[in-house]
């Protein structure tokens, strides 16, 4: 009887033991790795503004770096100004990180002002100047949208 006991024992406690040791051998649920949060990225529109303007039924943006355009477009703004044609140089692609997209073309930062009159030939809707590309940059050399209205400015200085 002491041998069955002692067998019984044995038997309980490699069971017992068996039982802790199960919970690891068994698949535990697995949760999403946990991933390091990448750090911020900075804004590739810093140093200027970026200006929204409408002509008739069109938008198209201007990302402006000259600090006297940005006083200028404060002012216009602020209605303190009544120049409100943006005339700048016109270059191809959409501009820094695709500002003016859905258009191949933008205004140089730097050249850009803002004027009351401008001459006619720099004058067209920006879907003519989308269609026009090449004569804008390498025959006009600007855009000067005579009805151009300012419909938003957004500063990243």
């Amino acid at each position: 009887m002491i041998l069955r006991l002692l067998a019984f024992a044995l038997c309980f406690f490699a069971l017992m033991g068996c039982v802790a040791v199960a919970p690891t051998l068994l698949p535990q649920p697995t949760s999403a790795p946990v991933l390091p949060t990448p750090a911020p990225t900075a804004n590739p529109l810093h140093g200027g503004v970026l200006a929204t303007f409408r002509d008739k039924d069109q938008t198209f943006k201007v990302w402006v770096t000259n600090p006297k355009t940005i006083q200028d477009l404060l002012d216009l703004k602020a209605g303190k100004s009544s120049a409100n044609i943006p005339n700048g140089k016109i270059l191809r692609g959409p501009g820094q990180a695709n500002y003016n997209a859905p258009y191949s073309w933008h205004l140089d930062p730097q050249d850009t002002e803002m004027a009351e009159m401008t001459t006619e030939v720099c004058d067209a809707e920006p879907s003519y100047v989308e269609q026009n590309v090449d004569e804008f940059v390498n025959v006009v050399g600007r855009y000067c949208p005579w009805t151009a209205q300012l419909i938003d400015l957004v500063d990243y200085r």
